[in-house]
């Protein structure tokens, strides 16, 4: 069984879960619409079930069995491609997550901009705000999940973000001692905390840039 020992929840909320993927490229950037390329079989409709009985159900109740009848395939027919509904749902979470290519020659505020504007976009999408519930409910009770979401939807792409940072700050386009980690989580927490029903303001249209322009002031190389 995967566990996780001496994990503070704090990195398993901000640094192990809600950023959005990202992928190190050379091509021009683009944004595509929300998912990723779907494919031509039985898992796109089990994907979709399970990202459904989430939203609808919660995670207790999207079960191997329910996935496989919602989808009308058989149990054998989603063990053949997934071990677990741990790893079966953290395949479907990943559905809703838009690549974003980060180039190192690319100007870093334009990029983190981009960066900011789609995270603002993926919590903002209906049915994200209604699976968060769940998902965040059972990070926190199954170490199993949240080390199978921490490995399959959100390290690489944090991962990929502090390498572009680390890069960007070698170049001189951010401060020398800035702490990459740090902005890394700023980029990811202040848009995550509006989005839970605790009373706070909406984001509005301006977040994203108001947002990086609070950080940018602390992060930017001198004069």
């Amino acid at each position: 069984m995967l566990t996780r020992t001496n994990v503070p929840v704090i990195d398993i909320v901000f640094r192990d879960c809600y950023v959005p993927q990202m992928a190190v490229s050379s091509r021009p950037a683009e944004t595509r619409p929300r998912g990723r390329p779907r494919r031509a079989s039985a898992s796109a409709d089990i994907l979709d079930a399970a990202l459904e009985l989430l939203a609808e159900r919660g995670f207790q109740a999207a079960t191997i069995e329910a996935i496989a009848a919602r989808a009308g395939v058989g149990r054998n027919t989603i063990y053949r491609r997934w071990s677990s509904k741990e790893e079966l749902i953290a395949d479907a979470l990943q559905e809703l997550i838009v690549d974003i290519d980060l180039h190192d020659g690319d100007d870093v505020h334009a990029l983190l901009l981009h960066w900011i504007r789609d995270f603002v976009r993926v919590f903002g999408d209906p049915l994200y705000g209604r699976i968060l519930p769940a998902v965040l409910g059972e990070l926190q009770a199954n170490p199993v999940f949240a080390q199978m979401y921490a490995e399959r939807v959100v390290r690489p792409r944090y991962e990929a973000l502090l390498g572009i940072l680390h890069r960007a700050a070698e170049r001189g386009a951010l401060r020398p001692d800035a702490d990459v980690q740090q902005i890394a989580d700023l980029l990811a927490a202040p848009p995550f905390v509006r989005v839970l029903r605790v009373g706070l303001p909406p984001i509005s249209e301006h977040y994203a840039e108001d947002l990086l322009e609070t950080i940018w002031r602390g992060i930017a190389p001198g004069p």
